[in-house]
C-alpha cells in the first residue's frame, strides 16, 4: 500500500502515526465571511518525513490569515507528552484552558510529542509573518502557525506559497534532543558552522570562548522624550555623562586588578550624540565623553591589559537629528509611509532599509571604527534581538527574508573586517554568521519575575535553543541571567535602556547562577560603575571552572529526577545540576543541593 500511495499522488502515510489523519492538514483560514476549513495533503519528502505547501493562489479573496493544524499537532488533556515552541517553552496536557501567542520565533520550528512519538515543524516560508499558537478548549490542544496575511500587505503582495516541512520522530530520538538535531542537522548543511571549526580562520573567537562579556552602558546618553519628538541641531536635548573614556579606563583597570584574566568589554554610546544619538551616522566620536583621541587612548589602554574591546554599532535606526539625513534611507511601506521604530534616545525613530545601508554607507563606516584601533569583534545591536524589517519603498524594495540577506552581509563584512561580530539576542536569521549573542531570550525572566500572562499553558524550558547552537554561538541563556550577580532589580521598565535596569538588591539566587550552567551559558554584565567589579568577579569565579565546554557541542539534556538534570557534552563530559533542597547522588559522585557536578564520562 505504502509502494502504490508513493506512485500515485506521493501523499505521506507515516507508519509511526499509522492512521489517515497523518496524511493530511487541516487548515482554517479566516476570510471576509468567517472562517472555512479545508483538508491538504501532506506529500513524502524522505522517509519520516512530509511537505505542506498551500499556493498563494488558492487563498479566497482579502483572506486575512491561515492556521496549518494537522491531527498530529494536536492532543488531549491528560496525554502524556508535550508541546514545544521554538525557544525551548514547553508545556504539559493538564491545563483546562487558554491561548498562548508567540509573535517572533528565536527558531522557525515547533513541536509535539505524544507518547512515544513526536512530530516536529520547520516553517519554510513566511518564517517572519507568523504567530505560533497554543490553545487548549475543551479538553483539546493544539500547537499551530497562524500565518498572518495583513501583515505582509503593509508592505506586499503575498510573495511565496506557504511551505511547512513536517519531521517524524519515535522511541528513544522522540524527544526535544532528537528535534534540536534535526533541525541542527539542516541548519550546518545550509551554511551554520561550530566554533571549532571557525576558530581556524578567525583565531581571536578562542578568547571570546575563555571571556566575559562586559558591557559599558552607557557612556552616556540623552534622555528619552516622553512624546514623539524630531530633534533638530537647535532642540537636541543635552547628553547624560555617565562613563567618559578617562573613567572608563579606570573602570576596565579595576576589573582586570579583580583578577578577571579575559574579558570582551562593548563601548556602547561612544559615537555622536551618545547611545543611540544621530544614528544611522556614528562618527565624529562624541566630543564630550574625550573625543577620538580619548576613544582611541581607552582601546590601548584596554588591550594592553590583554583584554578585546568592541564598539557598539547600531545599524537599524534613523533620527532626524542624524547631520546626513535623508529619508530615502527610511524603510517605506507600501503607502509611502515610514516605518516606525519606537522612541528612544534621538527621539523619534524610524526603521532604516538594511538594502539602503549595505549598499551605501555601512562597510566604509566599519572600516572606520577598525581604524580606530579595535579588533577581534564588532558589536552589532539588536540583528539577532528582533525580526528583520522590510522595505516596500520602489528604489530599493526588500522583503524581511531579503534585508535578513543584507543583515547577514553586513555581519559576514564585519568578520572580515573585525576578525569576528557579536549581536544582541537568540533569533537564528543570522546564524551562520554570528559569534555570540548577549542573551537567547526574555520570556525565563518573565516566568521569574511572575510577569505570566501570554505564558499560562508554560510548564517550563528545555534548553531546545542549545542543543542546537551551544559550540556554535557564545551566549546567555536568557535576561534572567544577565548581570545575575547584582542581585535583583525593580525598575519601572525593565529594559536595558533605563538607568535602573542598572541597579540590584545584591541578593544573588543560586538557581540562577545554576541556570547558566545547565543551559551552556556564560555570564555578562552591562554597567558603567566600579562598585559592580565584585559582583563580575563573583560571576567570573563561577564561570572558569566550566568555560572549557563553551567550544563543545551540547549533545543531549534530560531530567534525571524532580530538579535535576544532565546535561552531556561532546568532549564526553556530563554537568549535572542539582536543584532540588537534598543532595543528588549519581553514580559515585555526590551533587549538592543547588549546585553541580561535572561527570567525565555517562554509563
Amino acid at each position: 500500500m505504502r509502494k502504490t500511495l508513493g506512485l500515485s499522488v506521493a501523499v505521506l502515510c507515516v507508519t509511526l502515526f499509522a492512521d489517515e489523519s497523518a496524511s493530511h492538514a487541516r487548515v482554517r483560514i479566516r476570510t471576509t465571511k468567517g472562517v472555512e476549513t479545508r483538508h491538504v495533503p501532506l506529500v513524502r519528502t524522505g522517509e519520516n518525513a512530509a511537505r505542506f505547501t498551500f499556493r498563494r493562489a488558492d487563498l479566497p479573496q482579502g483572506a486575512k490569515w491561515l492556521d496549518v493544524v494537522p491531527d498530529f499537532m494536536t492532543a488531549r488533556r491528560g496525554e502524556e507528552g508535550y508541546w514545544i515552541q521554538g525557544r525551548g517553552l514547553y508545556g504539559t496536557f493538564d491545563k483546562l484552558a487558554g491561548t498562548n501567542v508567540w509573535r517572533r520565533q528565536q527558531m522557525p520550528i515547533y513541536g509535539m510529542k505524544r507518547g512515544n512519538r513526536l512530530a516536529w515543524a520547520h516553517v519554510r516560508t513566511y518564517r517572519f509573518d507568523y504567530d505560533l499558537t497554543v490553545t487548549a478548549a475543551d479538553g483539546t490542544f493544539e500547537i499551530f502557525p497562524r500565518i498572518q496575511f495583513d501583515r505582509v500587505r503593509r508592505f506586499f503582495d503575498l510573495y511565496a506559497d506557504i511551505e511547512i516541512d513536517f519531521h517524524f520522530l519515535e522511541g528513544d530520538a522522540a524527544d526535544y534532543n532528537g528535534m534540536a538535531k534535526g533541525y541542527q542537522a539542516y541548519q550546518f548543511a545550509h551554511g551554520v558552522k561550530p566554533i571549532k571549526e571557525r576558530i581556524r580562520d578567525y583565531p581571536d573567537l578562542a578568547y571570546m570562548c575563555d571571556a566575559m562579556v562586559i558591557r559599558i552602558q552607557t557612556h552616556g546618553a540623552k534622555t528619552i522624550p516622553d512624546k514623539p519628538t524630531d530633534f533638530t541641531k537647535e532642540t537636541e536635548w543635552p547628553i547624560n555623562v555617565y562613563m567618559p573614556f578617562d573613567k572608563a579606563e579606570e573602570f576596565v583597570s579595576a576589573i582586570h586588578a579583580s583578577g578577571i584574566d579575559k574579558a570582551a568589554i562593548v563601548s556602547a554610546g561612544w559615537n555622536k550624540g551618545g547611545y543611540d544619538g544621530q544614528l544611522p551616522e556614528h562618527f565624529p566620536v562624541e566630543p564630550v565623553f574625550g573625543g577620538e583621541a580619548g576613544l582611541r587612548k581607552l582601546i590601548r589602554h584596554t588591550q594592553d591589559l590583554g583584554y578585546l574591546i568592541m564598539l557598539h554599532a547600531t545599524c537599524t535606526e534613523v533620527y532626524r537629528i542624524c547631520p546626513r539625513f535623508d529619508e530615502n534611507d527610511i524603510a517605506k511601506r507600501r503607502d509611502g509611509s515610514w516605518d516606525w521604530n519606537g522612541l528612544y534616545f534621538g527621539g523619534s525613530c524610524y526603521w532604516v532599509c538594511e538594502r539602503r545601508s549595505w549598499e551605501n554607507w555601512i562597510p566604509e563606516e566599519m572600516r572606520r571604527m577598525r581604524a580606530l584601533g579595535v579588533k577581534g569583534s564588532h558589536y552589532v545591536d539588536v540583528f539577532s534581538a528582533t525580526y528583520p524589517n522590510r522595505c516596500a519603498d520602489p528604489r530599493h524594495p526588500a522583503t524581511p527574508e531579503q534585508m535578513a540577506g543584507y543583515q547577514n552581509n553586513i555581519l559576514a563584512e564585519a568578520k572580515k573586517v573585525f576578525g569576528g561580530v557579536t549581536s544582541e539576542g537568540g533569533y537564528d536569521h543570522v546564524a551562520a554568521n554570528i559569534d555570540c549573542i548577549n542573551y537567547v531570550s526574555v520570556e525565563m525572566k518573565k516566568i521569574h519575575d511572575g510577569k505570566t500572562k501570554g505564558l499560562e499553558l508554560v510548564s517550563g524550558c528545555h534548553p531546545l535553543w542549545e542543543l542546537v547552537y551551544h559550540g556554535v554561538i557564545l551566549y546567555t541563556p536568557d535576561r534572567l541571567t544577565q548581570n545575575h550577580t547584582r542581585g535583583q532589580n525593580h525598575p519601572k521598565k525593565d529594559e536595558s535602556g533605563t538607568l535602573d535596569w542598572l541597579e540590584g538588591d545584591g541578593i544573588v539566587d543560586p538557581a540562577i547562577s545554576l541556570k547558566i550552567v545547565e543551559f551552556g551559558g556564560r555570564p555578562i554584565f552591562y554597567s558603567y560603575k566600579t562598585k559592580d567589579v565584585p559582583a563580575m568577579k563573583r560571576a567570573w569565579d563561577e564561570f572558569v571552572p566550566v568555560r572549557h565546554l563553551q567550544k563543545e557541542l551540547m549533545l543531549s539534556h534530560r531530567t534525571l529526577a524532580p530538579g535535576v538534570t544532565a546535561t552531556r557534552y561532546g568532549n564526553g563530559e556530563t554537568v549535572v545540576c542539582n536543584y532540588s533542597d537534598k543532595p543528588y547522588q549519581q553514580g559515585l559522585e555526590t551533587v549538592p543541593s543547588l549546585g553541580y557536578r561535572i561527570l567525565k564520562s555517562e554509563r
